[in-house]
């Protein structure tokens, strides 16, 4: 009786939060849901803290690849492939290969196409660990049903990345893809094209018919690898790849300022500017824009405006990088707010960004939001996710070896004691995510991927994890609880889930897209 109860228990759970679904699916088609880079999915109408819990949540399915997924999974729902129509999750691995797959039947396993891209570059103890392949996340242009990605690829001794525009209904390339990416720079180095360790990591953006990709790690000199690393943004023509509009270097005569997000996308204010904050780097306000945060006036790359650390040569020298965070662009608002390894937020007016922080000037706001490593370098990210809300909002942010933190913002500015912080204290995590219906405060959740172990390279199992939003203070699922049955698999660095429409995907290490929902049982 009391089993028949806890499955009745359960399908009324179900039952209530398709109820309660209606309206239209949610397509994720870039790195962190949106063009703000939010981390926040406001639309999620099936999921909230009253069903998600050990009894009615839990792994429904995975996804198998051919290596180690970094890229975050993208969702486009109601989309025809070989004559059906299906919510479709895509997927590119570190094996340089793209699937589509079925994103809600269990049991349909096998990928509805899939696309290799090239022979992958060998990973390393920090990348990988066996191949190094696709590692941003690509960008979906759903009306044109293109897919953006790009691939190192290893061939005759040498490591090339090619930016690629796939069709998504079959996986064929157009728009004169594959095209490969070269490197101009501005001294005596030359133009490279063979770029061993090269990091294409940030996410992808693709707006107004301009594709952005921002690089970091471009070695110029193979016998300085320390100080060599350089950072690039490109502007493509998204409908001929060919085309080439603009290059930027961030260090044109200095060292490193490369530019890698922790994955977290290029953002844009739908005003035709982008952002974006570079690594630890040479910067004189000039022609070299490390450690700092950059806008750009749209496809030609043109510096509009920025903001830049008053100690940016400590962060410099001891790789103490601002582009660990990236920016987020607070929605219905002028502001922004970026942050890196230091564990400090600024929050910025993107309309007048500050420049070099002085006393004359500087952000609007700067506090220490995470102490997981402080001032020096134990190759932290600063994951953040930002719940706008009707009238205030909520920013959320879990570094390793730290625990999840909430901070209200309450009249254009954080409160910089938190709210609220966890109990469990996970040697890292990926970086936390949102769901919630709008502004309903009771939907809300935090979710975050996390693990015991403190080793940036290598494997080590995984946990999901889900808090209420408006306390997280209080864990209402994780993994373990029913290990059995939920177990993730091989946690993937920098790597928040991805939730839409009643499920929670996760990327891992094991080769997988692990699922999880509501059961049925």
């Amino acid at each position: 009786m009391l089993a028949l109860m806890r499955r009745l228990s359960s399908w009324l759970a179900v039952m209530s939060a398709l109820a309660a679904s209606a309206g239209p699916p949610v397509t994720v088609p870039m790195s962190q849901y949106d063009y703000g880079r939010t981390g926040a999915n406001l639309q999620e109408r099936i999921l909230n803290p009253s069903n998600v819990d050990p009894a009615h949540f839990g792994k429904l399915f995975s996804r198998s690849v051919d290596d180690s997924i970094y890229a975050l999974p993208l969702i486009v729902p109601d989309l025809e492939i070989g004559g059906r129509r299906h919510t479709v999750l895509f997927v590119a691995s570190m094996g340089n290969t793209v699937y589509a797959f079925d994103a809600d039947d269990p049991a349909q396993s096998e990928p509805l196409w899939s696309r290799n891209l090239g022979t992958p570059a060998p990973g390393d103890s920090w990348i990988g660990p066996v191949h190094h392949g696709i590692l941003g996340t690509p960008f979906i242009d759903v009306p044109t049903a293109t897919l953006y990605v790009v691939a190192l690829v290893a061939k005759d001794n040498e490591f090339n990345l090619f930016v690629n525009a796939l069709d998504i209904s079959n996986g064929r390339p157009k728009y004169n893809s594959p095209q490969l990416l070269s490197f101009p720079f501005a001294g005596p180095e030359g133009t490279l094209t063979n770029v061993k360790g090269a990091l294409q990591r940030a996410g992808l953006l693709m707006i107004d018919d301009v594709l952005y990709i921002a690089f970091a790690n471009i070695v110029p000199d193979p016998n300085d690898q320390h100080w060599s690393q350089e950072g690039f943004l490109q502007s493509f023509n998204a409908r001929d790849l060919s085309q080439r509009y603009a290059v930027f270097q961030t260090t044109p005569s200095g060292r490193k300022g490369g530019i890698w997000q922790g994955g977290r996308g290029i953002a844009t204010d739908g005003q035709g500017n982008i952002y974006l904050s570079t690594a630890g780097g040479s910067y004189d306000g000039t022609t070299n824009f490390g450690s700092s945060t950059l806008k750009f006036a749209g496809r030609s790359l043109k510096l509009a405006d920025w903001f830049t650390p008053k100690n940016h040569e400590y962060l410099f020298l001891n790789n103490i990088d601002m582009s660990a965070g990236g920016v987020t662009l607070i929605p219905d608002s002028p502001l922004m707010f970026s942050g890196g390894k230091e564990g400090v937020i600024f929050l910025l007016n993107r309309n007048d960004m500050g420049k070099l922080e002085s006393a004359a000037g500087g952000p609007l706001q700067r506090f220490q939001a995470s102490q997981g490593c402080g001032q020096r370098d134990c190759a932290q990210t600063l994951g953040t996710a930002f719940w706008r809300r009707q009238n205030d909002g909520v920013l959320y942010v879990w570094d390793r070896r730290d625990v999840l933190r909430a901070y209200n913002f309450v009249n254009d500015r954080f409160v910089t004691t938190p709210a609220a912080v966890s109990a469990v204290k996970p040697g890292m995590t990926g970086g936390p995510t949102v769901s919630a219906n709008g502004s309903d405060v009771g939907s809300g959740i935090v979710w975050a991927v996390t693990t015991r172990s403190t080793r940036s390279g290598g494997r080590a199992p995984g946990i999901l994890r889900a808090f209420r939003a408006s306390d997280v203070s209080r864990e209402i699922y994780n993994s373990d609880m029913n290990g059995a049955r939920d177990a993730l698999g091989d946690f993937t660095k920098f790597a928040p889930p991805v939730v839409a429409n009643g499920k929670v995907y996760v990327p891992t290490q094991s080769k997988t897209v692990t699922v999880y929902g509501l059961l049925r049982n």
